[in-house]
């Protein structure tokens, strides 16, 4: 299964392709794509249960409330996306993914969209939470 966060526009765009459970239940992986302007990544990016629990959670306060922040994080990891309300319903989609290897390299990234795009990625985040609850 793929999420894509709506961002109304071909540039920017956020993707988690191939979403799955691992086997032993601890957390998630997907590939992760973000392009920003010129700038663009696609790597693995893993992340445990309860740090997608939080981000949905977050994610639907945000969508209710039109305030707030929420952040997808792994707990033993320093890459993260993360969603902030700002004003006038924008939302800013900040991040910074890191690749650790001989030649480690980074990109951090800022865009904006608006809050019309957080009710799909909330409902197609948890239809695949469920679809790999088991």
């Amino acid at each position: 299964m793929d999420i894509a966060l709506a961002t109304n526009t071909d540039n920017p765009t956020l993707q988690f392709r191939n979403v799955g459970r691992f086997s032993d239940g601890s957390g998630y992986s997907a590939e992760l794509l973000v392009r920003s302007r010129g700038f663009s990544v696609e790597l693995p990016f893993y992340f445990e249960v309860e740090p997608l629990q939080n981000f949905i959670n977050n994610l639907e306060a945000m969508d209710r409330s039109l305030k707030g922040k929420a952040i997808l994080k792994p707990m033993y990891e320093d890459h993260f996306i993360e969603f902030e309300m700002g004003s006038s319903g924008h939302v800013i989609v900040r991040g910074q993914i890191i690749e650790y290897s001989e030649m480690s390299q980074s990109l951090k990234f800022e865009f904006q969209t608006d809050q019309t795009c957080l009710a799909t990625l909330v409902r197609d985040l948890q239809k695949w939470q469920q679809i790999n609850a088991t």
